[in-house]
Order: structure tokens, then sequence, then C-alpha cells
């Protein structure tokens, strides 16, 4: 990858206090770009690496309010807003038709979030000239897990969102992509690897069912940096897999050893 292909980009990375959306910050900072870090927890915010070319919001996704101020302060700070990347989310077990407040807050997170900093994003990458989307879907955009039918549906439906959003801005230069990551070593999938026996047994786990393994947050980092930059100029629309194999893996049954 080409050092500094963000130069001259503006940035707002959404969930930066932690996962993904913290290496997200990292990697474009790397990689050049100007970034604005929005989270609802400003204690994770004050622990990102120091910057000139880094400011931080406290931004509730689920308020329009909060996610216009977001993209103003990008702008009037920065001069222009070239990339959003929506990484704020949350993952919460529920049997289907159970408790409705974790559908609510499901749908309200991860879609109703992720639509908000797309109305509020859209006419500053408008103003730019164009832009990149980056929505975070999962492998559970495409395939079912148990109890998580609420995360499952409002994954699917991001990705809808963003294959709605590039055929319908690709006329004002805006893409819009869905990175859908699998088994990644972030704080939520920590909760799932703390009912293994060991490290080591969880590992076994996820490697049986990815064939590369428990996957980083800054390797899926780098890839929302290539979706962010020109050198993905030609896509859009797209759902990119960062889920290790899964997906490919996810129908076959292992031969016995």
């Amino acid at each position: 990858m080409a050092a500094l292909i963000l130069e001259g980009k503006t940035a707002l990375i959404t969930g930066a206090a932690s996962g993904m959306g913290r290496a997200t910050v990292v990697a474009m900072l790397d990689a050049g770009a100007a970034v604005v870090a929005a989270d609802v927890t400003e204690a994770g915010l004050a622990t990102l690496p120091e910057s000139p070319r880094l400011i931080t919001t406290i931004c509730d996704v689920t308020d329009i309010v909060g996610a216009a101020a977001a993209v103003d302060l990008a702008e009037s700070t920065y001069g222009a807003l070239d990339i959003l990347a929506n990484a704020a989310g949350i993952c919460l077990e529920e049997p289907f038709g159970g408790v409705d407040v974790v559908w609510q807050r499901t749908m309200n997170i991860n879609l109703n979030g992720t639509v908000n900093m797309c109305r509020a994003a859209i006419p500053a990458l408008k103003r730019a000239g164009g832009g990149s989307i980056i929505n975070w879907g999962s492998i559970n955009s495409f395939v079912a897990t148990p109890e998580l039918s609420a995360y499952s549906i409002s994954k699917a439906a991001v990705h809808m969102l963003s294959q709605s959003l590039a055929v319908e801005f690709a006329a004002d230069g805006i893409r819009a992509n869905t990175v859908c990551p699998g088994h990644t070593a972030t704080p939520m999938m920590d909760r799932v690897a703390r009912t293994y026996p060991s490290q080591a047994a969880w590992h076994q786990v996820v490697s049986a069912i990815q064939p590369l393994g428990l996957g980083t947050p800054e390797s899926v980092a780098d890839v929302v940096v290539f979706l962010g930059s020109d050198a993905s100029r030609i896509m859009t629309g797209s759902a990119v897999m960062t889920d290790g194999g899964q997906a490919a893996r996810s129908a076959s049954v292992a031969p016995p050893s």
C-alpha cells in the first residue's frame, strides 16, 4: 500500500474509541488523512494517539442533530469531508421474539445510526466533489447465527443501504461500500472469548470456521483505508469480506483427520 494514500483527505469515523473504529483512526492517520474521531465514550477517545491531524468529538449516532454536528465539525475544521467510516455498532444476543429492547436498540444504533450519519454526510461529500462512505456490515450480513437475529438483520440492512447509496449518488461522485468482518479480536468479541476455558481453545474454535484465524482490528482497518482511497475508485456497492475466509468455508464439512 502506497504511503500517504489519503493525504489531503478528511475522514469522519464513528465508533472511534475502541476496536475496529479505533484501528481505523490510527490507520487513516498513518495514511495521511485528517481525522474526526467520534464516539459516545469520552474516556476511550482520550486514549487515541495525539496528532495535529486528529480531533475528537462526542457523538451519539442515534441523534440526527449530533450526527450533523460531527459533519459540521469536520467541514469547519478541515474545510471538507471526503470519507465517512461508520464503525459504531453493538452486538447483543437475544432469541428472536425475546426482549424487545434488544431489537430496538440494535436497530437504532446499527441501522438507524448509520442512516443518520449518511444523511448528515452526503451533502458535505457532494460539496467536496464526491467521496467514500464505508459502512460496517458483518459476516452476519449474509449468514445467520442463533440468537443474533437482530444483529444479523441490522447488518444485512446496512449492506443494502450501501448498495442503495451507491446507485443513487454515483453521479455525485459518492461511493458506498460495506466492510464485512468475521471473527475479529475486539472488545465486542472478547465477551465471547471469555466463555471458553482458554485463549488457545478460543483460537482453535475460530480457526475451525475461519481459515485465516482470528482477525485483528488493524487487518480490517487496512481494508477500510483502501476503500477510502482513490485506489478503490471503481468500487461501489460492494460487500468487502474481511472475514478470514469464513464465508467461503461456512458450507463446507472438514474431512476426518
